[in-house]
This record gives structure tokens, sequence and C-alpha cells, in this order.
């Protein structure tokens, strides 16, 4: 299969880089008209294995962009195959669909006792690639931070990356979060240096409200609403939230109205990200994509909409006991519906 291969297993505790490696995945297999690949996300514990293949099967038109079945697994129960599930996925791997990879995230250790790591092991590696994600070490994480920053077109300093890991830790997850923020924040600069480290993440916290507009803009409405919760549970007041909300939905609303009158992309694209400077080939890549997503899936008057219920949201939290919580997850979830990603989970799987 030119392209990819047919199958991917990640498994380990740490499937940040195997997630990251989905994202540039779905960027490389792009057609030549620049659309990337299409994700499907497919929660094996709702769904059997012999579905999942019939729907990897059915043959793409010829025009088609790549596909991608992505499986989030994380019991152990789930890893086991019966006969009958081993042979279907036999046949599947043995002539694969065209244009079509099945890609298998396991989150936590994963036995080699089981029938799905026996399986793909058993495979060819042309076919297949099956990939242990351990958790990094100290060691081996300033390296990572030094590669992270030379993928957004910066170095950093070591004291810098180390002072880093000192306020973050080792989730891969917010350390890229905030290399993101410290990119936009050193602006010219080529080096991020230990004084903007101090300045930009020396108060991070699990989540932050810039997670919280990023996991929007991705689709990831779940992980949205688990990230309002947790900031709502830290003290952050209703009206900060719904402040960012009302932006992001603004921001959407230019691009909209951006394209209707003839703008270019690029052009329309620097408008409402200015920070994101298009020689960082890679995150200008994800950001301009993912941002032209929402702005090509939502109409104008689902935008108007949003916008206005958010400031129904606003007006009730303020002129009655109503509590802000519930409404604003409502919100969250209807806007997943407006994108198709109505299935929200606290894992972000919307």
């Amino acid at each position: 299969m030119a392209g990819a291969k047919a199958g991917y297993l990640f498994h380990g505790e740490e499937l940040y880089p195997a997630r990251r490696l989905l994202n540039k995945l779905k960027l490389d297999l792009a057609t030549e008209d620049g659309e990337p690949a299409v994700e499907e996300r497919i929660d094996s514990a709702d769904t059997s294995w012999r579905d999942i293949l019939d729907r990897a099967r059915a043959i793409p038109f010829f025009f088609s962009p790549w596909r991608l079945f992505v499986v989030e697994m994380t019991k152990a129960a789930q890893a086991d195959l019966d006969e009958a599930e081993e042979s279907v996925m036999r046949e599947f791997f043995a002539s694969p669909t065209p244009k079509t990879s099945l890609v298998v995230l396991y989150e936590g250790k994963l036995a080699k006792t089981k029938g799905l790591l026996k399986l793909f092991g058993s495979l060819p590696p042309d076919i297949v690639k099956v990939e242990e994600m351990k958790p990094y070490r100290d060691k081996e994480l300033l390296p990572w931070i030094e590669d992270a920053a030379g993928r957004l077109g910066k170095r950093i300093a070591s004291d810098a990356a180390a002072r880093l890991v000192e306020t973050v830790g080792a989730d891969l997850r917010l350390l890229d979060a905030e290399l993101e923020k410290l990119a936009v924040y050193a602006g010219e600069k080529k080096v991020i240096e230990r004084a903007d480290v101090l300045a930009v993440s020396d108060w991070v916290k699990d989540f932050d409200p810039w997670e919280l507009t990023n996991s929007l803009e991705a689709g990831q409405t779940g992980r949205a609403i688990l990230i309002m919760d947790r900031l709502l549970a830290e003290g952050v007041a209703p009206q900060v939230l719904m402040g960012y909300l009302a932006g992001f939905f603004r921001d959407l609303l230019l691009g909209r109205i951006g394209l209707s009158e003839g703008r270019d992309r690029k052009a329309v694209f620097a408008e409402v990200r200015p920070n994101i400077k298009e020689a960082w080939r890679q995150l200008y890549s994800e950001k301009f994509r993912s941002y032209f997503d929402l702005v090509d899936k939502l109409s104008l008057a689902e935008m108007t909409r949003l916008l206005t219920a958010l400031e129904e949201i606003d007006l009730r939290t303020k002129t009655s006991e109503v509590e802000a919580k519930p409404l604003l997850q409502a919100f969250v979830y209807e806007f997943g519906r407006s994108i198709g990603r109505g299935d929200v989970t606290s894992r972000g799987r919307a």
C-alpha cells in the first residue's frame, strides 16, 4: 500500500507520540488538493471487530482521500481475540483495502499473550507497524523538548528546557502545549529562553484556557468539557470561560465572512491567528487545517446561533440563580452535534 501501512498498533502508557504521529500521517496522506486523510474514531467497547473491519473494507471512490479508522482501547479484555475475530482480521490484512489504514491505540501495558498483539506481531512489517510507547524518563525529556521546539521553528536553551520540565513535569501533551505557547510568545526570536518559560509557563496547571480552545478547534468536544469542568472547579469564573468561547466563535465567524467575500484562506488565517507563522510548517499546517475544518462545517446561521446561545447563557447566569456548568456543558455538546461529533465522552472521543 503506497503512502501508509494497512495497520498500526500503538500500545503503552504514553500514547501522546502516537497521537502526534497520527496527526502527521493525516497531513502526509493529503490529496493533491491538500485534503487531509479522513479520520474515523471508533470505540471498540461499542463496536465488534467484524463491524469495524466491514466498514474498513468498503472500497473508497477513486478520488476519495485516505481513510484512517482509529480504534481506541483501554481495557485488557478488548485486546482478546476469538477465532472468528482473528480470522476476519487476517483476511483484512491479507488483502488490504486501498487508501485505508486501521490504527489501534491501546492505552496501557499490553501483555504479550494478548491475541491482538500476537496477531499484529505475526504480520509482515511492510503491512503493519507495531510499537510500544513507553513513558519518557528524565534524561529523555530534554532531547524530546528540543525536537518539539525544532518542529515549531525554534531552539530552546538548556536551562529553559530544564525549567519547563520542573514546571510541567513529564506529561508530553502538556509539554507540547506549553511549547506552542512559548513559540508564539517568543515571536521573531529564534531561541526560547528561561525568562520566556518563567513568564509564560511557571503558573501552568493541569488544564488551562489555551487547551480549551485547542480542544474545540480539534473537534474534541468531550475533552473540552473535561477541561471546562476542571477550570470551573479551580475557581475560574463562568464569565471568563464564556469570554474565551465567545472569542473562539467570533474568530470562526470572521473566517466564514472572509470566505464569503472571496478572500484568500491564508489571508483570513493571518488575520485571526496572527501569531501562527507560516514558517512554522507543521504547527501552521495543523492549525490551518483544524481552523478551516470548522469554518467549512459551520454555516453562517449555525455560528450566529451558537453565539446567540452563548449570550443567552451569560444573561441567565447573571440574572438568576441557575448554575452555569450544566448550561456550558450543553452548549459544548450542541457545538459537537453541529459539527457531527455529538457522541461526547470525557476521553475526547467526540
